[in-house]
């Protein structure tokens, strides 16, 4: 079964807002099949909140799908869903961050389309407002060096899913907050949508 592959602060922005360094190298952490959720072929899905009481953030992402060579096949605008709550402890007490990045559910994907290695706009928005607009040359570390790193340290397996990080703008969202996300290719065309409901 496939798992992901998520890269984090990988955006100067992001970074800055969490007040964490940006990595020489790109750095991993595992999310587990069953936090992996396929959107229909119209781009619906549901974001599926982990607790009513904590805090949960939204991060849109460039989300690259392995083929069978092990190299991009395929890619769609996704949407990491984060239990900030649970990581913040995590990160407090020195514990794995699975709670917090990794629960059922929490990465969100919207429509596949084929691979293309120039820079796409990924975006966000909850009920109408745009929360994150971003361009994926502003990534810190490449697609190929990411997938580099990956092959060098790690066995990535046909089918495994690469989450590339999020821009700044990350933020809260809330039991019925309706989540919009998209991929835009250089000529302004949407190539990739999520929408999807925020439910407990």
């Amino acid at each position: 079964m496939a798992v992901g592959w998520a890269v984090f602060r990988n955006y100067v922005g992001h970074a800055k807002e969490i007040y964490g360094d940006i990595t020489d190298y790109p750095r991993f952490f595992l999310m587990p099949p069953t936090a992996l959720v396929e959107a229909d072929e119209q781009g619906n899905n549901v974001v599926a909140l982990s607790s009513a009481e904590d805090h949960i953030d939204h991060e849109v992402e460039l989300v690259i799908k392995l083929g069978a060579d092990l190299e991009p096949a395929e890619m769609c605008v996704g949407n990491d869903t984060t239990n900030r709550t649970r990581q913040t402890l995590a990160k407090k007490k020195g514990w794995p961050w699975l709670e917090g990045k990794g629960f059922t559910g929490s990465g969100v994907l919207g429509t596949w389309t084929a691979w293309d290695p120039n820079p796409v706009e990924i975006g966000l928005s909850i009920n109408g407002e745009v929360r994150q607009q971003a361009s994926t040359n502003l990534m810190v570390h490449s697609v190929e060096s990411i997938l580099g790193h990956l092959k060098n340290w790690y066995e990535p397996s046909p089918g495994d899913l690469i989450w590339t990080g999020t821009p700044e703008g990350v933020g809260a969202m809330c039991e019925g907050d309706q989540v919009e996300c998209w991929m835009k290719n250089s000529e302004g065309e949407i190539i990739s949508k999520l929408s999807a409901k925020c439910a407990v």
